[in-house]
């Protein structure tokens, strides 16, 4: 066998696409729609167990971007030369048409958040970092996680101050077209509902995550460990800075003037706007740096979220290799994952546009996902690429072939020089 003994050649990881990563990208969208359309966890009872998915799942999908980034610039072994620059011309392509879909979404007016621009930006941001390997990688996601809350925290003092009931401003149509290119950039990158500088450090751990050998079970089965202790860590440090060493007593504190305003004390008007922290931490007081809300891209929530999202990219990876017909259903919604998060968007829009249908149930969570599941299942059997994953991929080789082009002249010239009169 080539020099492998059988032995060896069983040891040795297969080479080729990652299931369990699909199954991952999977669980996301479930975990999409469990946030969307499922049941509200402040109902209490089973619908409390929905406040799992609450954050986590955002977190999964800006990982998982990174998995992706770090296979497309060449997995283990990052790409060099000529090969990185057509990696860097591909996500530079990608961007703009992200950025495009997002507003579409934006302006559809569902009352949900869009992701989609902020990714956009991200995939610009991230092409200085393609050569880089995991040490570098898992560096520059400690870095975010635990700096990156502090700029944003420091420039929002001075650019975009905001207290706990202020709705921060999201990349919409109104904003790209009645605004200059500077306040765009600040709502991108800084102060908007998925300010992409915080975003980054979820794809420095997601590229991180995909540089290692995920073929490999005992790096899968670290993965599961590791992260579960991460989140786990994380979430107990972060109760410790709240509930044991006072952190919630300043918060509360900074609050109570709102919260007699709004005519209630101030514990019970801080949880009841908790959830309006979306990537912008209030800037009252920077005790708000110690809760690990959902969404509030503090450090401790930062922490947590890679966490939970490596165990899962890991179990996935194992589940994968062991019972791969169990999660092909889960694999093939991974495979068309951008079709399926743009078009639920569309289902909300159309089945409760009217806004007198609550879409808020467990019936609708089970509707969404079943139909999603059997829908990629129909589509990757029939056909293969997601509508949305194709146009992407047609719109990210085109400066590849423009460039392709426009050289030819030039290298049939070179050619007609060389050749012997």
């Amino acid at each position: 066998m080539c020099g492998i003994t059988a032995v060896e050649a069983r040891r040795t990881p297969r080479v080729g696409r990652l299931a369990g990563v699909d199954v991952a990208r999977g669980v996301a969208v479930l975990g999409m729609y469990a946030t969307h359309v499922g049941p509200d966890p402040a109902d209490g009872g089973a619908a409390s167990v929905f406040r799992l998915f609450e954050g986590r799942s955002a977190a999964l999908f800006a990982v998982l971007a990174g998995v992706s980034v770090a296979l497309m610039s060449g997995g283990r072994e990052p790409k060099a030369g000529g090969g990185r620059r057509r990696v860097a011309l591909r996500l530079a392509a990608r961007a703009p048409l992200l950025v495009v879909l997002g507003l579409f979404l934006t302006s559809l007016e569902t009352g949900y958040l869009v992701i989609l621009a902020y990714y956009g930006a991200c995939f610009v941001l991230v092409i200085p970092f393609l050569g880089l390997r995991v040490r570098s990688l898992v560096v520059a996601a400690v870095v975010g996680a635990l700096a990156m809350p502090l700029i944003s925290y420091g420039l929002r003092v001075q650019l975009a101050p905001r207290d706990l009931v202020l709705l921060m401003p999201d990349a919409t149509p109104e904003t790209f077209a009645g605004s200059g290119l500077g306040y765009i950039l600040l709502v991108l990158l800084v102060s908007g509902t998925f300010p992409a500088l915080g975003l980054m450090t979820y794809l420095f751990a997601g590229m991180a995550i995909g540089r290692l050998d995920l073929g490999s079970p005992v790096v899968c089965r670290r993965l599961v460990i590791g992260g579960a202790v991460l989140a786990a860590v994380a979430y107990t440090a972060s109760w410790v800075a709240t509930d044991v060493l006072g952190g919630m007593r300043t918060i509360y504190a900074a609050a109570a003037p709102a919260a007699a305003a709004a005519g209630m004390p101030p514990e019970e008007f801080v949880q009841l706007h908790m959830y309006n922290i979306h990537g912008t931490p209030p800037t009252t007081t920077p005790a708000w740096l110690l809760v690990d809300v959902p969404h509030s891209y503090t450090p401790f929530d930062f922490v947590a979220c890679i966490g939970v999202a490596a165990a899962v990219i890991g179990g996935c990876q194992l589940l994968a290799a062991r019972f791969p017909v169990a999660v092909r259903p889960l694999a093939d919604l991974g495979g068309v994952i951008l079709t399926a998060y743009a078009a639920h968007f569309v289902a909300i829009w159309l089945l409760f546009g009217d806004e007198e249908t609550s879409p808020f149930s467990l019936a609708h969570f089970l509707w969404f996902g079943g139909v999603a599941l059997v829908a990629a299942m129909l589509w990757k059997r029939w056909i293969g690429r997601g509508p949305l994953e194709w146009l992407l991929h047609v719109v990210s080789r085109l400066p590849e072939r423009l460039l392709s082009a426009a050289a030819m002249p030039v290298r049939r010239l070179a050619a007609a020089a060389r050749s012997p009169r």
